[in-house]
């Protein structure tokens, strides 16, 4: 069994899964039915990057089921938060029951993550940290939204995987408990690096949505690039589809370009987790390294059938 699946099977998705409704009803009882109404994948992603923590958690000699069951529901519950606010950002309304259980996931995330042994104050001061750099990330990425012909910056592709800063807290709270503080700069930088390869990856496979919802990400900006704009009067959703901007994408080079980037980031990051002993997180690298590969050479091939790179 891979350590992903050791720790799958130590703190089962469906445990996560109610011990978070659990925590957010005990907060507030009147959310009971909203919570219960939520898709599983509101409380995470049953995916290696969610229970990575946990499994190298394991890897470095962890043993007390108890805590790690904690940790998962606590980043269950920052999840649950995240989820809602990236949905507020990305279509600009909430439900008020929706908007009350955002504020209460994140107090039950904040109260819980302060109990894990890093100290309430440590905690609470590295969410603020982790935080400012996932508001730096999204404010860039609303200002490509409300300007779709502005063309991203090198350091800004780069910078993709800042979004997901806020779960390199996962990485304290795991590296503190197993004696390994002294990575966590290293650990944390080398993880954001992958995550920019993560989210160009995601942003390939999601193009049509993201088209949907107005959001211009990379590889929506290089493929609106390759298109001619005869009309420049003419908002880019209305002049073109998701159709029109995926073979521009594709067969411009646009998507292999991508591809190449979330490569290099790999790469960086392999190089940085090498200096640690993580050896979970360095698999996890080499692991979609051999996706992105894949999905490389399918790209470079400009296949008509660009919708799946699977």
């Amino acid at each position: 069994m891979t350590a992903v699946g050791t720790a799958r099977a130590t703190v089962p998705w469906q445990q996560v899964v109610d011990q978070v409704r659990d925590n957010i009803t005990r907060m507030e009882p009147a959310l009971e039915s909203v919570v219960a109404q939520l898709p599983r994948a509101a409380f995470g992603v049953e995916s290696g990057f969610f229970y990575m923590p946990i499994a190298q958690a394991l890897e470095w000699g962890e043993r007390d089921r108890e805590w790690l069951d904690r940790v998962a529901t606590v980043f269950g519950l920052g999840h649950l938060y995240y989820v809602l606010h990236d949905r507020l950002v990305d279509v600009g309304a909430l439900s008020p029951r929706s908007a009350v259980l955002m504020d209460t996931a994140l107090a039950c995330y904040l109260r819980t993550g302060s109990e894990l042994g890093t100290g309430a104050d440590a905690f609470v001061r590295a969410h603020q940290a982790e935080a400012s750099v996932y508001a730096g990330a999204l404010l860039r990425d609303i200002v490509h939204n409300e300007r779709p012909e502005l063309p991203y910056a090198a350091e800004e592709v780069f910078r993709l995987g800042e979004k997901a800063a806020p779960g390199n807290l996962a990485l304290l709270v795991v590296a503190t408990r197993c004696r390994r503080a002294d990575q966590v700069p290293g650990l944390s930088s080398a993880v954001t690096v992958m995550c920019s390869a993560l989210q160009l990856l995601d942003d390939l496979q999601d193009l049509r949505d993201d088209w949907a919802e107005h959001n211009v990400t990379f590889p929506v900006s290089l493929g609106l690039a390759a298109l001619p704009r005869p009309d420049r009067d003419l908002a880019p959703f209305d002049e073109f589809t998701a159709e029109d901007v995926l073979n521009a994408l594709y067969l411009s080079g646009g998507a292999a370009g991508t591809l190449r980037i979330a490569l290099r980031c790999l790469a960086r990051a392999g190089e940085a987790l090498a200096r640690t002993d993580a050896t979970v997180l360095q698999e996890i690298a080499r692991e979609w390294t051999a996706t992105a590969r894949a999905q490389l050479t399918r790209a470079e091939a400009r296949d008509s059938d660009h919708a799946h790179l699977g």
